[in-house]
């Protein structure tokens, strides 16, 4: 592979240390003498390194008096490029979040570039560095199981160096809780779905939960803390955790085929499950093995697919505000590539009741 051009060089160096608050916002970047002699190359190479760094945002020239290091709006001229990354789009909820951040994005003249991940870090990576390659002025990004270290924290820093606004949305990785991010109440969703359980007469809960994401350890940690504080416990054997490998699969395994026994014996009276696809589909295996439902067992979701309403019986569920939510990450986004500087927001749950969770005397 052939070197990079001097003045590549030049410029990535003082990224990343502009990146690192080696140089911070306000203060004189060296003069071009000596940033000449330092990377022992020409001044116009100096100019050029410069240039580009002007054109990202990262520095300010006045004539006369110097450049000023300046994390302002990037230069690029021409219509705004927005790289939108999520885990999936076609399935559940995604088409719904990117029509949100469409209608905002092209009402601003903004061009989306969209692409999945499928919550692999590989993909991701491959993308990111597509991202990089390319001209993209910010990014939303869904990273890959949030609840575990981030393997393309490398990249991310890249994008920090480079100027390139982000913003994260549904979860992000503990070492990247920094970068402003959109999610939902995760945590405060379990303890709602846990009070309806409770204020519905129910007392052997349980919960079907994937776990390698941040939104499901957030909300199985808040139904788990919200029963206890009530003075419920739930035993490792009213629990069904999984991963993304087994998510398409898990009630067909013998480990989904063993949890499944064991609430057709009375293990558990209601299950809160991660999302809606979990409860419909433990929900239709239930009955296909003969439980009766509402009257076997409570169910409820997350999310209020569109599908949730036609399941039978019709599912109680969490609602994500979806249009509302893809909406507010592009409005977001769209500020901070202007230079300005946005906060995180965590957005409220809304129960939907429906028949799948009824009260326990009535039954």
């Amino acid at each position: 592979m052939a070197e990079q051009p001097k003045y590549l060089q030049v410029a990535d160096v003082l990224r990343k240390e502009i990146a690192e608050g080696v140089f911070r916002d306000g203060q004189t970047l060296m003069t071009e003498e000596e940033l000449r002699v330092r990377f022992n190359v020409s001044r116009q190479t100096v100019r050029q390194a410069i240039a580009l760094l002007e054109d990202d945002g990262l520095v300010d020239r006045r004539r006369g008096s110097g450049t000023y290091v300046r994390h302002g709006p990037r230069k690029r001229q021409g219509p705004i490029h927005v790289g939108v990354v999520t885990t999936y789009i076609t399935d559940y909820i995604f088409p719904s979040i990117v029509q949100g951040m469409e209608s905002v994005l092209n009402a601003n003249g903004a061009i989306m570039n969209l692409s999945a991940t499928y919550n692999d870090a590989k993909t991701e990576r491959n993308i990111l560095e597509r991202m990089l390659d390319g001209q993209v002025d910010g990014l939303i990004v869904e990273g890959t199981r949030t609840a575990m270290q981030a393997e393309n924290l490398d990249l991310y820093r890249r994008l920090e160096e480079r100027n390139i606004p982000l913003l994260f949305m549904n979860g992000y990785n503990p070492e990247l809780s920094q970068i402003p991010h959109v999610v939902m109440d995760d945590y405060g969703g379990g303890r709602i779905a846990a009070q309806e359980v409770l204020s519905r007469g129910y007392r052997k809960p349980g919960g079907m939960f994937k776990t390698d994401d941040r939104q499901g350890q957030e909300r199985l940690k808040g139904y788990l803390d919200e029963l206890a504080s009530h003075g419920v416990e739930v035993p490792e054997s009213r629990l069904l955790k999984f991963g993304t490998e087994e998510r398409m699969t898990l009630l067909y395994t013998e480990k989904g085929q063993d949890f499944v026994k064991k609430l057709l014996a009375g293990e558990a009276d209601c299950m809160v499950c991660y999302n809606d696809v979990f409860a419909v589909s433990l929900m239709a295996m239930l009955q296909q093995a003969g439980m009766k439902l509402p009257e076997g067992m409570g169910f409820i979701g997350f999310d209020n697919a569109t599908f949730a309403e036609m399941a039978n019986p019709k599912l109680t569920t969490l609602g994500h505000p979806k249009e509302a939510f893809g909406a507010l990450c592009a409005e977001k986004l769209l500020r901070m590539i202007a230079g300005e500087r946005e906060k995180s927001v965590s957005m409220a749950w809304t129960l939907i009741e429906r028949d799948s969770l009824p009260r326990v005397d009535t039954l």
